[in-house]
């Protein structure tokens, strides 16, 4: 992980991130989280004080067995949902280089395995099995 582009995300999305620790993710998911962050930002900065909107805060943004797991306060039925599709994109992307993924597991033992979502150049190098 770039420690200089997540320091970015912070500087860039304060108020959404009260802390530099939040985002535990590797680099090929980095543009779906900063691109969430974005979403999320114009959202608010435009509809704050118009609506039942309260203000969002992420608690934490990181990889649980191959997809993007958010935990956050606040935002309304709008940001659920810039969440919920920033999860379904990383479904479907390598979390270590961006490129189209699926999942894979860390060994045959599929229900016992740490599984993550990789396309297949990452899945050989890191010894990653399909799941059928």
């Amino acid at each position: 992980m770039d420690t200089k582009k997540y320091n970015s995300l912070f500087e860039k999305y304060s108020e959404l991130l009260p802390s530099e620790n939040i985002i535990q993710i590797d680099e090929g998911w980095h543009q779906i989280v900063e691109e969430m962050l974005s979403a999320i930002k114009i959202y608010q900065d435009t509809n704050l004080g118009y609506c039942n909107l309260i203000p969002t805060v992420f608690n934490l943004i990181k990889t649980n067995q191959g997809w993007l797991d958010i935990e956050f306060c606040g935002g309304d039925e709008v940001v659920a949902e810039i969440i919920k599709f920033s999860k379904s994109l990383s479904f479907k992307t390598c979390e270590m280089c961006g490129k189209m993924g699926q999942l894979y597991c860390g060994n045959k033992f599929m229900h016992w395995s740490n599984k993550k979502t990789l396309c297949k150049t990452h899945a050989v190098k890191l010894f990653y099995y399909t799941i059928a």
